[in-house]
């Protein structure tokens, strides 16, 4: 009994000097505190946001007093309407024939939705003119305007004639308010509405042009949504006029993933999909297109956004936790080192292995439980309001309510506790296993230099070759310095390379391939106007069509592009191509001949030479794949040649060049809508603006986590070397002389260090690329070199900003304490 209560009292004084060694290093504890606090508060904040958005979501689109009711599947007619007899014996159609042993058919309802303008007067008294896009809802049992009851929004549905309710989206930036009134056109006139109600729709909400992923400039893009009446009132067309029916069934049925190879709906969302086709076909509507949720491009964009931030819980979490796990071992070694006498004496006094085994477990779960609660801290304070915070300033959409499950803290916590106590397992395991006699009689100090480092360092001038031996005494840590300073790099490099690649196939692809300044788009006929429009004011002006097409047994949409000559160098051509493998199709072949751009290539598999069959409505065309371009959407490219016979229509719209100062708005009356180049540059560059504050978040994480890698292992090395430095002192080195050498090692270390980290963020952004690239969105890594030797410089200047510490230690040091132990 007596003996049992010794070993406890003898275990709690190692316990107790345990934590006094480390509390002595306060700097590398709190280092160590310092990753597995950022680990968890990055863990915590994506989780808290995903589930937050998922929320939103999930109220938004419910089928209840306070949600939309999302259709399952829309039926849209690209060109012209359908009469009211037509849309409704459409629906009668899909009714009668609806198969009972599916899900039910609950609403079909017609809708009218038209491109147009909107005349701005802005503070100045100038006339602005904005593309716009109009929906005619009235009160529907699907797809309703969303007015939530939060301070965003008010107001109520159009019912009048003369009624509209404009998105929140461009009442912010218009400082639109209720009771106002606005001046709209869909290509006949225009005429003024009184604003009734301020909210969202679901087609919307990620607020971009159809054809476009990126939201536009403040302003140049608005939405708005009156009275059916209204809606046929400013187009001129006949009461009961639709281009789109919605299908909404009962329950939610699952349907096909963009981003995925599996088709998600093969028992529930596909068949329904193709039954709509055929019973268009069959009912003379061989045009109509057919699309579940996963084409619409705001809703797919959304979820896209949403499970990515999914996906980037765990691996954040993991890659911060891990260096914070390598960190622990490092500092574990080093203080089993520094305190090996101590535990071999301790053995010699009767204490087991299993009490130092416990006792260097518990350090570092102690280490990990306080980091993890400053973790929680912080995610609580700061962490999911900000990520919400970047959701509302991007997307502009209200988060109503905000909470974090509890199931989420628990699995990140116990996750980061788990890696915490893995790496503590083995300096644990090693300090129980230390021999006494094998400590105490000096064989563990013992450690020669590798033959081949001395014969290596020979020819050196001493103090350099021994600063060379002294860094490269423990080969294993230096590498697992350099892991984790490439995870550091990783977590921010990649996404500073991704930003970039980005930019540059936006902003440069808009630069040097399209050489046009507006784009006017009008109903299939209507280019004439624009062209006299065109040629009364000097203005060069090329066709084109724009055209959403799809594939046999698949739900996915593309744009078919036409353009009048396809070119890569003609400087009179609107738009180039920016053609990566192949040739030019050539024009009148009796298959057409197309380009596909490398997005649809890479998803699908498709290749140069192939045959395939694509889908415009429900009729097909073979076409031969002759070229890859690289474009920003999915888009098969024709000689608009060979795709108006195919469609039936000459142009959906006209490329102009116009010189600077021309005066556009007469194109709004005679347009459904216009774009400006200039405008989608600017509304890009916005978008890169207000996500500064995340990339800064990134970029603050990886360098946090390189500097506290890279000055945990010098400030070991710096306390391995004293008496190696101590040595040199008193041979006569200067402390200067020691100084530039710490210099040249810490700028050493920082440049492999920085080299290591650059390649592992080039393949980290190529693999998150990959991973995060789909049907709405895809894009390719081009390696900037000016990024990687900015992510090369940054550790670089880290190991350098480390340097006056060592300096520090060169200074303070006692020579006569350190070279007593040369004696002994």
């Amino acid at each position: 009994m007596r003996c049992k209560h010794e070993a406890r009292v003898m275990s709690m004084l190692l316990t107790k000097r345990l934590a006094r060694s480390l509390w002595r290093s306060k700097l590398r504890l709190f280092t160590v505190i310092l990753l597995i606090m950022m680990g968890v508060t990055a863990g915590i904040s994506f989780g808290g946001y995903a589930h937050n958005v998922e929320n939103l979501y999930d109220v938004i689109y419910a089928d209840d007093d306070e949600g939309v009711n999302l259709p399952d599947a829309w039926i849209i007619l690209p060109s012209g309407t359908w009469s009211a007899a037509e849309a409704d014996g459409l629906c009668d159609a899909i009714s009668d024939g609806w198969s009972e042993d599916g899900s039910g058919l609950d609403v079909c309802e017609p809708r009218l939705v038209l491109d147009g303008v909107m005349f701005h007067v802005d503070v100045e008294g100038e006339e602005a003119m904005i593309s716009s896009v109009w929906h005619g809802t009235d009160e529907g049992l699907t797809d309703k305007v969303w007015i939530p009851d939060h301070e965003c929004c008010d107001g109520r549905i159009a019912g009048a004639e003369n009624e509209i309710v404009i998105d929140r989206h461009v009442a912010k930036h218009l400082e639109i308010k209720i009771g106002e009134s606005v001046e709209i056109g869909a290509g006949h006139g225009r005429l003024v509405f009184e604003v009734v109600g301020i909210g969202f729709h679901s087609n919307h909400l990620w607020f971009t042009p159809d054809g476009s992923i990126f939201p536009p400039k403040e302003g140049t893009f608005a939405t708005g949504y009156l009275s059916a009446a209204g809606l046929e009132r400013l187009a001129a067309l006949d009461e009961g006029a639709a281009n789109y029916i919605l299908i909404d069934v009962q329950d939610t049925p699952a349907f096909d993933l963009p981003d995925t190879d599996e088709d998600e709906g093969v028992d529930e969302m596909t068949p329904i999909l193709e039954y709509l086709s055929g019973t268009m076909v069959d009912n003379g509507a061989e045009s109509a297109a057919v699309r579940d949720r996963g084409g619409m491009p705001s809703i797919e964009l959304l979820r896209a956004d949403l499970n990515g931030a999914k996906k980037s819980i765990l691996p954040m979490t993991i890659m911060l936790t891990l260096v914070a796990g390598i960190t622990i071992a490092l500092s574990l070694h080093r203080l089993i080192s520094s305190q090996a006498r101590e535990i071999a004496i301790l053995r010699t006094l009767g204490i087991p292995s299993s009490s130092i085994l416990i006792g260097y477990i518990i350090a570092p779960l102690v280490i990990g439980a306080i980091g993890v609660l400053l973790g929680l801290f912080f995610a609580f304070l700061w962490g999911v309001r900000g990520m919400l915070d970047v959701y509302e300033n991007i997307i502009q959409i209200p988060i109503l309510t905000e909470q974090v499950p509890p199931e989420l803290v628990l699995e990140i916590s116990l996750l980061t506790m788990l890696v915490v106590f893995i790496a503590g397992i083995q300096p644990a395991w090693k300090a129980s296993r230390l021999q006494p006699l094998e400590v105490l009689g000096g064989e563990h100090q013992i450690r020669l230099g590798s033959r081949w480092m001395q014969r290596l360092t020979a020819r050196l001038p001493a103090t350099i070759g021994l600063i060379i031996r002294s860094s490269l005494r423990k080969p294993v840590r230096l590498g697992v310095t350099f892991f984790a300073v490439g995870l550091s790099m990783l977590i921010f490099g990649s996404v500073i390379m991704m930003n970039a690649s980005m930019a540059e196939t936006m902003i440069g692809g808009l630069d040097t391939t399209q050489q046009w300044d507006v784009t006017a788009y009008t109903m299939p006929g209507g280019e004439a106007e624009i062209v006299e429009w065109a040629e009364a004011n000097g203005t060069g002006h090329e066709l084109l069509i724009e055209f959403p097409g799809g594939y046999p047994d698949d739900s996915k949409v593309y744009v078919a592009l036409g353009l009048d000559t396809l070119t890569q160098t003609d400087s009179e051509a609107m738009r180039l191509v920016n053609l990566l493998e192949g040739r030019l199709p050539s024009q009148g072949e009796a298959n057409p001949e197309v380009l596909i751009d490398e997005g649809m290539a890479s998803i699908l598999g498709w290749e140069v030479g192939d045959s395939q069959i694509l889908k415009f409505g429900s009729e097909e065309v073979e076409v031969e794949v002759v070229g890859i371009s690289r474009e920003l959407m999915r888009t098969i490219t024709f000689h608009r040649a060979d795709l108006a016979p195919i469609l039936g229509i000459e142009a959906t719209g006209v490329y102009l060049s116009v010189a600077d100062g021309t005066d556009i708005s007469g194109l709004g009356d005679i347009s459904l809508t216009v774009v400006v180049k200039d405008d989608v540059v600017e509304g890009f560059t916005d978008l890169m603006n207000k996500q500064s504050e995340m990339l800064d978040l990134f970029i603050f994480i990886g360098i946090g986590i390189a500097a506290a890698v890279l000055l945990n292992t010098l400030l070991m090395n710096l306390a391995e070397r004293d008496s190696d430095l101590a040595t040199l002192r008193v041979l006569g080195a200067s402390r200067r002389r020691l100084a530039l050498m710490l210099l040249g090692e810490h700028i050493a270390i920082g440049l492999v260090g920085g080299i290591l980290g650059a390649i592992m963020a080039i393949y980290g952004a190529v693999a998150f690329a990959k991973a995060f690239s789909q049907w709405a969105f895809y894009f390719v890594i081009e390696v900037d070199p000016y990024v990687a030797s900015g992510l090369v410089a940054v550790v670089v200047a880290i190991s350098i900003a480390i340097t006056p510490i060592g300096i520090w230690r060169i200074h303070r040091m006692d020579l006569v304490d350190m070279t007593k132990g040369f004696s002994s």
